[in-house]
Order: C-alpha cells, then sequence, then structure tokens
C-alpha cells in the first residue's frame, strides 16, 4: 500500500502531492483516537479549570514563575551560582518555552480547516484552494500569537537570555504569566471588563478634570511657586490633589490656588464614590454567576445527587429529611428570596430556571440521579418535567422525576410530560384524616413512621453483590435478630413467582415475600425499624460485601 502510495505521488506534480500528501494527513489525525485524547488532555490542562490535572499543573508553574523571577532579580546586584543560572535558562525557561508551543498547538485544529476546504472544494466540484487553507491557518495561529497572554508567554521567555542584558526588563512579564494561574486575580479583571465603558468614561472625566486643574494652578503660582516650573508639576499636582493622596511637595501658596484645592479635593471625593460604587456594582452582578460556578464544582464533586426544584415548604421537609441521611442534595429556585431561606438553613442553593437549556447544560446530570419538582405552580411544574425529560433523553442520561401535583387534574399530564411518580398533597392529606378518623391507632403508627418519633423509620437496603444477603432465601434472613420487620422485596428483574405481585416500572414488589424467594445482587428489601437497627444492617451488608 505504502509503494502504491508513493507511486501514485510520483505520477502527479509536488503542488498536486503536497496537497494530497496534507488532506491524507489531515484525515489520519481525525480519525486517530489516541492523537484526539492527547490533544484534548493538552487542551484540558491549559484552558479546564474543572480538570484536575490543571490545578496540580498552575501551582507548579505558579512556584517556577516565583523562582525565576526571584533568580532574575537576585541577579541584578549580585553573582548568581553557576547551577541556579542553568536551572533558570534549562529548566524554568524550557518549561516557559513549552508551554508556549503546547497552547500554540491546542488553540485551535488545523487539521479541520484542511478537512472543510477539502470538502467543500469536493462538494462543488472545485480544486482544493491551498492559499486559502495556508491564509486561515495562519490567520488563526496569528489570532492566538497576539492575544495579550500569548504575548506575555512569548516575553516572559526572553529574560533567561542574560547575554541580551536589554531583555531583563521583560522580567516583570514573567509576574504577569501568574495571571494565568490564579483564577481569583482572573476574576477580578473579567468583573472590571465588564464595565469597561462605565471605567472608561470615569477616566475621560477625571483626566479632564486633572488637565483644568493643573493648567489653571499653573495660571496662579508659575511665578509664585518656586515648586511649580512647568505644566507637568502642575499636572502632577493636580492629579495628587484630585486622588486625594497629597504628598505635600507641591503646595499652593496664593489664595486662588489654595481655593482651587478645596474644589479638587471635593470633586476627587466624588471621583472615588464614583469608582467605588462601579466597582462594588460589577462584583454584585457577578456575584451570582460565582455561586452557580461554585455549586457546579460541588455537584462534580458529589455522587448520586438529587436536584430539587423549587424551595416549597414540601421541599423544605425533604430537604432536612435527606441531610438527616447524609444525602447529597441541591435545590434550584427562579426565585432569590427563597435561595437565600435554602442558603441560610444550610442548603446548597442555587438561582436559576430549569426550563432553560443553558441552564440545564451547566448541571452535570452524569451525577444527579432523581429530580424532584416541587413548586407550588401545576404549570410550571409541567413545564419543568417537560424541559427536563427533553434535554436529558437529548443527552443520553437516565434521572427520575418526582413531582408535586395540587390538583389530580394535573397528574396524567405531568406523568405525560415525563414524570415517574406525581403525589398530590391534598389526596395524601385526606387520606390521613380519613385512617385518623377509622383508626386512630393506625394513624399514629403512621404518623410515627413518617415523623420518625421513636426513632421509627421505614428505609429500603439495597442487595450488594457478595454480601450476606446476594444468593440467600428470605427465610434464611433472621430479620429478628436485626430487630426489624420486612415489608417487601423490589426484585431488579421478572421472577416466576407473578401471582401476588404488584407491577412496578422496570421490577415486580412482592409485599410480604414468600420464604422461597431468593434475593439477587441489585434487589432491593423495604424493612422497617429503629433507626439504629436499619443502619447497623445496611453496616453489615456494605461490610461483607468487601
Amino acid at each position: 500500500m505504502i509503494r502504491t502510495f508513493f507511486k501514485y505521488l510520483k505520477s502527479t506534480t509536488p503542488k498536486e502531492a503536497f496537497i494530497k500528501s496534507l488532506i491524507a494527513f489531515a484525515f489520519f489525525l481525525d480519525s486517530n483516537i489516541t492523537y484526539r485524547k492527547v490533544k484534548e488532555f493538552f487542551w484540558r490542562l491549559m484552558n479546564d479549570d474543572n480538570f484536575k490535572y490543571k490545578k496540580i499543573f498552575d501551582a507548579f508553574m505558579f512556584v517556577l514563575v516565583l523562582l525565576s523571577v526571584g533568580i532574575l532579580l537576585y541577579d541584578i546586584k549580585n553573582d548568581v551560582h553557576p547551577l541556579l543560572e542553568d536551572f533558570d535558562f534549562y529548566f524554568i525557561t524550557t518549561i516557559f518555552a513549552i508551554e508556549y508551543l503546547i497552547r500554540f498547538w491546542v488553540y485551535n485544529d488545523v487539521h479541520k480547516i484542511i478537512i472543510a476546504e477539502y470538502e467543500e472544494a469536493n462538494f462543488v466540484g472545485r480544486e482544493f484552494n491551498l492559499k486559502k487553507v495556508l491564509k486561515e491557518i495562519i490567520l488563526k495561529k496569528w489570532e492566538y500569537i497576539k492575544s495579550p497572554f500569548a504575548i506575555i508567554d512569548l516575553l516572559a521567555i526572553l529574560p533567561s537570555y542574560r547575554a541580551l542584558r536589554i531583555f531583563r526588563i521583560f522580567v516583570i512579564f514573567r509576574l504577569f504569566k501568574l495571571l494565568r494561574y490564579t483564577k481569583s486575580i482572573n476574576t477580578f479583571i473579567e468583573v472590571l471588563a465588564n464595565k469597561k465603558f462605565e471605567l472608561f468614561i470615569l477616566f475621560i472625566a477625571v483626566s479632564f478634570v486633572t488637565f483644568i486643574g493643573g493648567a489653571v494652578i499653573y495660571v496662579f503660582e508659575a511665578h509664585a511657586n518656586e515648586k511649580i516650573q512647568n505644566i507637568f508639576d502642575a499636572i502632577y499636582w493636580s492629579l495628587i490633589t484630585i486622588s486625594t493622596v497629597g504628598y505635600g511637595d507641591i503646595t499652593p501658596v496664593t489664595h486662588e490656588g489654595k481655593i482651587l484645592t478645596m474644589i479638587l479635593i471635593i470633586i476627587g471625593i466624588g471621583f472615588i464614590s464614583f469608582a467605588t460604587s462601579i466597582i462594588a456594582s460589577a462584583f454584585t452582578e457577578k456575584l451570582e454567576e460565582l455561586k452557580a460556578e461554585r455549586v457546579v464544582r460541588l455537584i462534580k464533586g458529589m455522587n448520586d445527587v438529587y436536584l430539587i426544584c423549587g424551595f416549597s415548604n414540601e421541599a423544605e421537609i425533604l430537604c432536612e429529611r435527606f441531610k438527616k441521611e447524609n444525602q447529597d442534595f441541591v435545590v434550584v429556585d427562579i426565585d432569590e428570596e427563597r435561595v437565600k431561606k435554602a442558603s441560610m438553613k444550610g442548603y446548597v442553593a442555587i438561582k436559576g430556571d430549569v426550563s432553560l437549556k443553558d441552564f440545564l447544560m451547566s448541571l452535570d446530570f452524569e451525577k444527579i440521579t432523581k429530580v424532584f419538582v416541587l413548586t407550588n405552580n401545576d404549570i410550571s411544574n409541567s413545564f419543568m418535567i417537560l424541559s427536563i425529560n427533553a434535554f436529558c433523553k437529548s443527552k443520553g442520561y437516565e434521572v427520575e422525576i418526582i413531582a408535586l401535583a395540587n390538583y389530580e387534574s394535573n397528574v396524567s399530564k405531568m406523568k405525560k410530560a415525563g414524570a415517574k411518580y406525581v403525589v398530590v398533597p391534598t389526596t395524601v392529606t385526606a387520606l390521613l384524616m380519613a385512617e385518623y378518623i377509622a383508626d386512630p391507632i393506625i394513624f399514629e403508627v403512621i404518623d410515627a413512621i413518617l415523623t420518625e418519633k421513636k426513632n421509627a423509620v421505614v428505609d429500603e437496603v439495597v442487595v450488594i453483590e457478595n454480601s450476606i444477603l446476594d444468593g440467600k432465601l428470605i427465610g434464611d434472613v433472621d430479620f429478628d435478630k436485626y430487630k426489624l420487620v420486612l415489608f417487601g422485596v423490589m426484585k431488579k428483574k421478572s421472577s416466576s413467582l407473578l401471582k401476588a405481585t404488584l407491577t412496578i416500572e422496570k421490577g415486580y414488589f412482592y409485599f410480604n415475600p414468600p420464604y422461597d424467594l431468593e434475593l439477587e445482587a441489585g434487589d432491593m428489601i423495604v424493612v422497617m425499624g429503629y433507626s439504629i437497627s436499619v443502619n447497623y444492617f445496611k453496616y453489615l451488608v456494605e461490610r461483607s460485601s468487601i
């Protein structure tokens, strides 16, 4: 095959051979899984703040920058040991250069530009435009080269070449490299960048008043004040006065100059207040975004997360239960006051609209297993269920949606929208009231279980592979020994005992199961007992599987 390929190249012109080799190499890179994985790894290492190795890399580069700056500054008036010079030149500078080349490489995919031009040319039936491809590649790479951070990276390499002493001035650019590896500084710069128009207007106003103040004081005191020799001295005094620093090296001696000083001080206080309000408002606007990023990072560090949409009264009770059970959950609400209320209770809460795709994409649904839609508005609940279900299906996520309905007539609509279970609080309340009137003792038992009075709980225990439950018959498990009462078993798959079962989606629930029912890994048993008994039984099951 290689011989045939080279024969083919010989039969064409050098330009055609180069183009065909270029296209073949581009397709090779595009289809090479190893190449894609390596490039993705380095891209995430350089750019993805959520990548675990980036934190290590940032810390490593942070230390190198400080070491290199320390060596270069010490070398200005002292003789550096040759070993340190070699370390700085051969190791630190080499690392900086490699980082620059890697960032240059991962900035964009050159092979995709080649493939796009090939497919376009093939589709419209024209020749492959090599000049267009080369121009686009150069422009894309130049886009990176001229970016501020790329310029800083390039200039940061130059101070190591001690033969050219003028490059020492670029030592400051190594400190600028710290901006890459410090998220808080980047956040501060981003906040200021969002207010660049307001800050620009403020800069123009300060510059104008500074110049006017300098010109006026120069007119009044050029001949009376020996410390104001030229217009630069006057403008310097004006800026120092407006900033309310007041070094005292230049002070007015005329009455007019003193009056001007008082006016400039008052104007300067106004400018400082205006600048403070701009920065404060910028950080206030950024605060919600920072909170959202924090919650997203927290979700990534969790496992088996429950998403609670709407912090209603029912959601508040549910959160208390989850917190007591150490279950990871996140509260989402569109109302800022309810989000604050949830946060004050110590819950992980975020302001957002789960009916919006952009917000759903910011959440990590790989970790979210159940979604509770619990607002007091059935229309909002239905829309949220529909949005979450559609998003999860499009991304291939599997989540279980449990919703709240205020009216029985809306239950079927919510289930059609994608909810697996729908609870109607009014119906549940009516059933409990009827139970209390008919059988008050039974009601007390139910109330004790639901509210966990005297630590009575109903809980589920998963049968873990190779545990004390795996492969056992129900009759062989001594539940009395563990002070537990068995309610039933949820089988993960169908069984031969189907006559006395209640069919539940994706499995069968055996209420008061027969003694000869065999337990398998993945099955779920429902038991009642004191919380200490249930927790101890769970511990024994988990420990026995190790």
